[in-house]
C-alpha cells in the first residue's frame, strides 16, 4: 500500500490508535553515536538492545540523509531517512518498494533523556518516529 503523504501515514496511523511513539532517535551529546531505541523499552535497558541490535544511525543529526545498516530495529533492517523542508524525517526501507515506513519529529523539547546506565553515558533524545512495524 502507498500512502499520498508521509503526513496521511501520520494521520493514518493515530486514526488508527497508534498515537504513542513507536521509536526515538537519542544521541549522546559530545558524540556522533545515535540509536534508535523502541517506545517499549524507552530506558538504560533500551540503551543496551539498540546496541546489541546495531540500531546505530550514521549521518548527522540535521543532514540531509541518514542511514541505518545491518541493524533489527522492531524486525526492520536497512532504513533510509530523508530530511523533509519542515525539518521531519521520513523514512524507507533501503531497496524496497520505495513506500514510506514513518515519519519522525524533532523532539529535543521533552525531557527524553536516559542517562547513568552504568557506562556514565546520557544520551537526549533527537526526534520522535511512529511507523507500523514497531506495533506489530
Amino acid at each position: 500500500m502507498k500512502f499520498l503523504s508521509p503526513s496521511a501515514l501520520v494521520l493514518s496511523l493515530w486514526a488508527a490508535g497508534f498515537a504513542s511513539a513507536d521509536f526515538h532517535i537519542v544521541e549522546m551529546p559530545g558524540n556522533t553515536e545515535k540509536l534508535a531505541v523502541p517506545s517499549n523499552k524507552y530506558n538504560c535497558g533500551g540503551i543496551q538492545y539498540a546496541l546489541d541490535k546495531n540500531n546505530k544511525l550514521y549521518g548527522a543529526i540535521g543532514s540531509s540523509f541518514m542511514s541505518m545498516r545491518g541493524a533489527n530495529l522492531c524486525g526492520a533492517k536497512n532504513l533510509d531517512f530523508y530530511k523533509q523542508s519542515d525539518g521531519t524525517y521520513v523514512f524507507y526501507i533501503h531497496n524496497g518498494d520505495g513506500s514510506a515506513q514513518g515519519q519522525c519529529f524533532h523532539n529535543e523539547s521533552s525531557r527524553g533523556k536516559i542517562g547513568d546506565c552504568g557506562r556514565g553515558d546520557v544520551y537526549a533524545e533527537k526526534f520522535v518516529c511512529y511507523t507500523y512495524f514497531c506495533n506489530k
